[in-house]
């Protein structure tokens, strides 16, 4: 057993699990360390003094002792951040709740670099400070779609290499298809050239760089509609806070 003590590192906290009486399991995601489970010991009664460490959609510096074969422990944490827009909002918690639950699924058994973290961090701050939390969702599928295994051509057509439009998308080559090759997939998705643009766009996007989001609601439908199908065909994940989002479209018909 190898136990690293006292380290430093910047934490984003994804989810906590009940684990036991009076015990919960903290999933953090962390800029050295990438998914890190930390055994939080007694937190669920009253007076536990370790609650503020880790409630939900907090981002802080933490320091805490990491074990390669079993769990890891926090035990202090400065310059706390929680965001309240995104906890006190029932849409920002169902997007970013679904951004982490991807992550966590996406990043169990394999290193998660610091790329990854910012790129998950600044998806929670974007939604937190009043940015389309859809289009911010849609970004973060198309990019982890990567380390699911599922790698998309977006760059060009996967079967003649053109690098110019316009596009479709086949889910049979993973990829985009351009118009002369149409013909070799009569299943391919017949995606307005807009939204194969977007799909392209948020392949490479830093989230850092956004400014403002302006998506028309039709172009975000097709969107989401063809995300559902790649993660159906390829991904097959389902988590419930998916579910709870396709549910809130229901309440709005």
């Amino acid at each position: 057993m190898v136990l690293a003590r006292n380290q430093s590192f910047r934490g984003l906290v994804l989810r906590l699990q009940d684990y036991h009486d009076n015990d919960q399991l903290a999933y953090l995601l962390t800029d050295r360390y990438g998914l890190v489970t930390f055994l939080m010991r007694g937190i669920k009664k009253p007076n536990a003094k370790q609650r503020y460490l880790v409630l939900p959609f907090t981002y802080g510096h933490y320091q805490g002792t990491f074990n390669d074969h079993g769990f890891s422990y926090l035990s202090t944490a400065q310059e706390l951040q929680q965001f309240e827009n995104v906890a006190q909002d029932i849409f920002k918690n169902a997007y970013v709740t679904y951004i982490y639950d991807l992550t966590i699924r996406a990043f169990t058994s394999q290193p998660l670099s610091t790329a990854w973290f910012e790129q998950i961090l600044w998806a929670t701050k974007l939604i937190d400070a009043g940015q389309d939390p859809e289009i911010i969702c849609n970004i973060l599928e198309v990019q982890l779609l990567q380390p699911f295994g599922v790698q998309p051509n977006w760059q060009r057509c996967v079967v003649g290499g053109e690098n110019q439009g316009p596009f479709d998308y086949s889910v049979v080559y993973s990829g985009i298809l351009c118009q002369k090759h149409w013909p070799q997939d009569k299943h391919r998705l017949h995606l307005k050239p807009k939204v194969v643009a977007y799909l392209r766009l948020f392949a490479q996007l830093r989230l850092r760089r956004i400014k403002h989001i302006a998506v028309d609601e039709s172009t975000k439908a097709q969107l989401r509609h063809t995300l559902d199908i790649i993660y159906q065909d390829t991904v097959s994940v389902y988590p419930k806070s998916k579910k709870f989002i396709d549910s809130m479209y229901r309440w709005q018909i």
